[in-house]
């Protein structure tokens, strides 16, 4: 019988760092713990260049954290992946090698178009009708990566937009004025005109956590609850509307606003004027949020990664 070993996935994203823990059968992937930390590793990255001392020492210990959870699943391999903030630190190596002296951790750092097909790959799971044309999009905090799928054809990119940046960017005072909130939109449909083509698709799916808090705001859940925001739908109206009203009140205000985690609050705008500047581009009615992503898509590849002479 053929030996299944259990897998460690971390995303060190520009935001927040996430850990999968999980083994595959039949190519169809067992979850057997997941958990998130923000971080903010790619924090005033637009000014200096540079991963902070604080969110690289925050960064560190959740690590730390996340390889302890590991071994007690007696993990066969852990893979890390590096992504925006990583991809754009100046002192990035530095952070890689620290983390593979502490804790014996390749940071495998990808590129905007591996993210996205890797992405790709964790969702592909859903029960979508071969003929369906499929649009994926990925905001995170310091890049936004997409990929179109059409009939087994696959094109992606990588926008240099993400909900930490903007935030850093156009939104840091509270509450926001209509000068800051229409720079922002201005910025971000420029960088949407310039990379993104004009795609009409059956399907549009959004991941990540501009996405899951969208789905808890508008389920109205306390917690978070993958099981029932994962492809839930929304229509565009409702994200509109949902905006309009974020975007209106404070910071403080925000945070008691059933949905949103209590470190998601300051950045959340960002994100969503990120996805309503997009559905508008591409003319979308009605959006499917995803739970899976780059973290499922990983684990899936793994043996890109590393490799186990026991399988």
């Amino acid at each position: 019988m053929k030996h299944i070993e259990n897998i460690a996935v971390i995303d060190i994203g520009s935001n927040t760092l996430r850990l999968l823990i999980g083994n595959l059968k039949e190519n169809k992937i067992n979850k057997l713990y997941s958990d998130r930390v923000v971080t903010r590793l790619g924090k005033n990255i637009i000014k200096s260049g540079l991963l902070s001392a604080e969110s690289s020492k925050k960064s560190i210990n959740t690590l730390k954290k996340f390889k302890k959870i590991s071994e007690k699943f007696n993990v066969s391999c852990i893979i890390a992946i590096g992504t925006s903030a990583l991809r754009e630190a100046k002192n990035s190596k530095d952070f890689s090698e620290t983390i593979k002296k502490l804790m014996g951790i390749n940071i495998h750092i990808i590129s905007g178009k591996e993210e996205a097909y890797y992405t790709l790959c964790g969702v592909m799971d859903e029960k979508f009708n071969k003929e369906d044309s499929i649009f994926l999009l990925d905001i995170g905090g310091g890049s936004t990566e997409w990929v179109y799928w059409k009939k087994q054809s696959v094109n992606s990119g990588s926008l240099l937009l993400g909900a930490l940046k903007i935030k850093e960017k156009f939104l840091n005072i509270d509450p926001y004025s209509h000068e800051s909130i229409s720079k922002a939109e201005e910025f971000i449909k420029k960088e949407i005109e310039k990379s993104l083509p004009k795609i009409k698709s059956d399907k549009f799916i959004a991941i990540g956590g501009t996405a899951s808090t969208l789905g808890m705001i508008n389920m109205e859940l306390s917690n978070y609850c993958p099981e029932k925001t994962h492809m839930s739908e929304i229509d565009t109206d409702k994200i509109k509307e949902i905006l309009k009203k974020l975007i209106s009140i404070s910071l403080e205000e925000r945070k008691k606003i059933k949905g949103i985690p209590f470190d998601r609050a300051d950045i959340i705008c960002s994100g969503l004027l990120i996805l309503r500047q997009i559905i508008e581009y591409l003319n979308i009615d009605k959006v499917i949020i995803s739970e899976n992503g780059i973290l499922e898509g990983i684990m899936k590849k793994y043996k890109n990664f590393c490799y186990n002479d026991l399988l």
